[in-house]
């Protein structure tokens, strides 16, 4: 939305809020006969309906993933996942690179055909271990694609939700919009709304986990079944 002024969001917020139904100020008012006093409150009234109310909202998707709870444990697992493939990458590398000086070495005593066959397979197994990494790379990013997608679903809900309570009619991507108000920026609420799910999430994964241990079975011919002896 390049050009978009502060101006013309307020401006642009007005009209929406008439077209809602969202009560808007009037330019020009009847003279009011009450007190001093309801004016005051009818005021402050109108003033709080005012901050809670947002025709237009906007967000930070980016800082989202970064900070909210879901989003870090998210980028620590892929992170985590890399980190284990790269080491894996590393190790190959360095088998195969010895592998590929002891072919070197031994080539002065084997023959011109023996060598052709044993670097034809060398060059079979780099490219299939090659292909067999990729993979491995590809099904890394799928995951974190997954991932990220219920993720974003979770958050386009949340964002749902902050648009109905502040009775907003329009949320904006905080890249598409050229200048705005901070007001109007509810990423805060969105990170402190998931971050309260994944807590209630992680409470309900604590509570399976601590099942209560099952009591000890009677075992029937461990009991002393000695005979009594008469008195």
């Amino acid at each position: 939305m390049s050009g978009l002024r502060l101006w013309s969001l307020a401006m642009l917020g007005a009209g929406l809020a008439a077209l809602t139904g969202a009560p808007a100020a009037l330019a020009q008012e009847a003279p009011s006969r009450a007190t001093p006093q309801a004016q005051s409150e009818q005021t402050r009234a109108q003033q709080t309906q005012a901050e809670q109310s947002f025709p237009i909202l906007a967000f930070d998707r980016a800082r989202i993933i970064a900070q909210s709870q879901m989003g870090v444990a998210l980028e620590a697992e892929i992170e985590a996942e890399r980190a284990a493939l790269l080491a894996e990458n590393d190790q190959i590398y360095a088998d195969l690179e010895a592998e590929e000086q002891e072919i070197s070495d031994q080539r002065k005593m084997m023959s011109e055909e023996a060598f052709r066959t044993r670097a034809a397979e060398f060059d079979a197994k780099v490219t299939e271990v090659r292909a067999q990494q990729d993979e491995k790379a590809q099904a890394v990013q799928r995951l974190y694609d997954s991932a990220l997608e219920e993720m974003e679903t979770e958050m386009n809900t949340v964002l749902t939700r902050v648009a109905r309570d502040l009775g907003a009619v329009v949320v904006f991507e905080r890249q598409q919009v050229y200048l705005m108000s901070g007001s109007i920026d509810v990423t805060k609420v969105v990170i402190d709304r998931l971050n309260a799910i994944q807590a209630q999430r992680d409470a309900a994964t604590a509570a399976e986990s601590k099942e209560p241990p099952a009591a000890p079975a009677e075992d029937a011919e461990t009991q002393d079944t000695q005979p009594k002896t008469a008195d």
